[in-house]
């Protein structure tokens, strides 16, 4: 199930400073195909929003993954961090995160009301921090 956070109109990699590397903690996956596309990092100590820079060269033979880190508002991030522990409490975690127990699950109590309800944060330009090309465990 993808649904992609969309970049700012107008945002350029280019023009967004590449953040240092062992800055930038990976928290949670909110969207994958053979690695990270968007979740939650940890920078400086907030938690903020990671979307994969460059959505059309996903699965390119030659792709070189990066990310753009975007600081959310404090509406943006209970809303990432309610469904968050609503998948962990229904679904599961990653590891290192609580959650239901492989016997205890029930996947549609989460995936019902997240693909009725759930709409990808807006986010603007100014909210973009910069631009990473691996996290720190």
């Amino acid at each position: 199930m993808t649904r992609m956070t969309e970049h700012p109109q107008g945002l350029e990699l280019a023009h967004l400073p590449r953040l240092p590397d062992g800055e930038v903690r990976h928290l949670w996956v909110n969207d994958f195909w053979d690695g990270p596309l968007e979740g939650l990092a940890e920078y400086h100590g907030e938690r903020c929003l990671y979307v994969v820079a460059e959505p059309d060269r996903i699965a390119a033979h030659d792709e070189e993954r990066r990310w753009v880190l975007y600081r959310l508002t404090a509406e943006q991030l209970r809303e990432e961090e309610h469904w968050q522990a609503l998948f962990v409490l229904h679904v599961g975690g990653n590891p290192g995160q609580t959650g239901a127990a492989a016997g205890e699950r029930h996947p549609e109590l989460f995936y019902e009301p997240y693909q009725a309800q759930y709409r990808p944060p807006r986010l603007a330009r100014e909210q973009a921090l910069g631009w990473f090309d691996a996290f720190t465990p």
